[in-house]
C-alpha cells in the first residue's frame, strides 16, 4: 500500500483555498463531520498558506488522486510516497 504526503512549496502558495476546496477527501469528511480541522481535514490553509495535514495514526489522509495537484493555479503542491507495501 503507497502512503502519500503532501508537499507545499511555501513560496509558491498564495494561500488561495482552491487545493482545500478541490481534495475529495476534504469534501467528504466535510460532508460528514460540517466542518474541516486539523482532525479529519488532509490540507487546510492557515495563515495564507496551505498546509498539508498529515497524522501516522489517522485513516483518514492523502490517497494521491492528484486533484490538488492539478487545480492549484501556482502548481505549488507536490506528493511525496512515503512508503510501499
Amino acid at each position: 500500500m503507497q502512503v502519500y504526503k503532501i508537499k507545499i512549496n511555501h513560496n509558491l502558495c498564495t494561500g488561495c483555498n482552491v487545493c482545500v476546496v478541490s481534495c475529495p477527501i476534504n469534501f467528504d469528511q466535510l460532508r460528514k463531520k460540517g466542518k474541516l480541522t486539523d482532525e479529519n481535514a488532509v490540507i487546510l490553509v492557515k495563515n495564507g498558506i496551505a498546509r498539508p495535514i498529515y497524522v501516522e495514526q489517522r485513516s483518514v489522509n492523502c490517497d494521491g488522486c492528484g486533484v490538488c495537484l492539478r487545480s492549484c493555479p501556482q502548481q505549488a503542491i507536490n506528493l511525496q510516497i512515503l512508503e510501499m507495501e
